[in-house]
């Protein structure tokens, strides 16, 4: 059995470049910050059909890290502790989730180490049937036995619990010059009110190792975007969609050809309002880092030509949502120079598509390797990100920088703009 050691490309930019006009964005940002302990991390935000919004983050404790997460009324509510534990895989990119799936139901999700390899961790699941106040005892996402990657989920509302998940267990396998053999691949799975684990399904036997997955709730069923990866190493974003209980395999949203040989870490994000669908993507093809946003309003068949924004400028990282306006509105890192980022928030103008911008963290303030969340609860545009409180000093001859992030949150009223 061979030892498998993940290819990560690291996307450092130091030439900026001047982009499609953009306008200045003044907006009336609230903080509504919780107060989080030190070492606090990777947010995740989400608003369900039932229009609750979630937010959900990891903070430390003397011996591992818990689950919290709270929700919106014009403010966050008192957080609540989903689980904890002193053996899961805390990492910048793959991270957990808390979500509401309809009334008093919600869903949780979390990676724990199966063994000592760097990359070896299992997803566990726990539903709550009283908002959150009691969780079930822990269901293990999948049946397989192998000490590999299981994470980058994506949860949904079915009847039940659905979601969408990165599965290395192919990875255990013995090398061969056929990468099928030994890739990642995307899998699905269902939890019942029994919690009970069923209808099992490999939507597609070769993808990108380590980009987020995402998904949308429509009036047709959950749609979920990923990025592929081909056996001629390109990696562009493809989108699939769930059709009575079975998830189609994936296709090409948008032709990239992006060819890299290792994973970028950069997952899409989707929004859909039934049959309007909003798809954002970072790509580096023909050596050009940007992020993309093409609509679809025909519940994602078919796509408009994207539009192009951080040309040059950005190592992606990225969230979106839409507004009821159909303004949508893109989360984004923005690279200066020495591996510094600002987080940047954009907005494109329905029909015009004229695009507005504001710097929402300086550099300096904000984890590279961080990932901003943002979502709408009516007419209220949310968001939520790791910061980094530089006041603070680590221990003397620690590398370790996490002990200073925090969670940052805020919303604007979107109707103003």
């Amino acid at each position: 059995m061979k030892s498998f050691t993940k290819k990560i490309i690291l996307l450092v930019l130091v030439s900026p470049n001047i982009n499609a006009e953009t306008l200045s964005l003044n907006i009336e940002l609230q903080d509504i910050s919780i107060n989080t302990p030190n070492g606090s991390m990777s947010p995740f935000i989400r608003t369900s059909r039932s229009n609750i919004t979630t937010l959900n983050w990891l903070e430390p404790f003397a011996n591992g890290h818990k689950i919290k997460f709270t929700t919106f009324d014009n403010s966050w509510a008192k957080p609540k502790t989903v689980m904890t534990g002193d053996n899961w895989f805390i990492n910048w990119a793959d991270f957990p989730s808390a979500i509401n799936l309809k009334d008093d139901k919600y869903a949780a999700h979390w990676l724990v180490k199966s063994d000592s390899s760097r990359y070896a961790y299992d997803t566990y699941i726990s539903l709550s049937n009283d908002s959150g106040e009691n969780w079930s005892s822990p269901i293990k996402a999948h049946s397989d036995k192998t000490h590999t990657e299981h994470g980058f989920v994506s949860l949904y509302e079915d009847k039940g619990l659905g979601f969408i998940y990165l599965d290395g267990r192919k990875m255990a396998n013995d090398f061969t010059k056929n990468i099928h053999d030994t890739g990642m691949t995307l899998r699905a799975g269902k939890i019942n009110s029994d919690l009970n684990l069923f209808a099992a399904q490999l939507v597609d036997g070769l993808v990108c190792e380590c980009c987020q997955t995402d998904i949308t709730e429509t009036d047709q069923g959950p749609i979920g975007v990923y990025r592929n990866r081909s056996i001629n190493e390109i990696r562009d974003i493809y989108i699939t969609r769930s059709n009575k209980g079975s998830w189609k395999k994936g296709v090409p949203l948008h032709l990239d050809n992006w060819e890299i040989e290792g994973c970028p870490v950069n997952g899409p994000s989707i929004h859909g309002n039934n049959h309007d669908i909003t798809v954002a993507w970072f790509t580096g093809a023909n050596g050009l880092p940007m992020i993309k946003i093409a609509k679809s309003n025909d519940y994602g068949f078919t796509f408009s030509d994207p539009i192009k924004i951080g040309v040059k400028q950005t190592v992606g990282h990225l969230s979106l949502t839409v507004d009821k306006n159909k303004n949508t509105w893109i989360l984004w890192q923005r690279s200066i120079k020495r591996g510094a980022v600002e987080l940047i928030l954009t907005m494109i103008e329905n029909e015009s598509n004229r695009i507005f911008e504001t710097t929402i963290e300086e550099p300096g303030k904000t984890p590279r390797f961080s990932f901003p969340q943002i979502t709408r609860n009516d007419n209220k545009i949310i968001l939520a990100w790791t910061s980094v409180n530089n006041n603070l000093e680590t221990e003397r001859g620690s590398r370790d920088q996490n002990n200073k992030t925090f969670i940052k949150s805020a919303y604007f009223e979107a109707d103003k703009y």
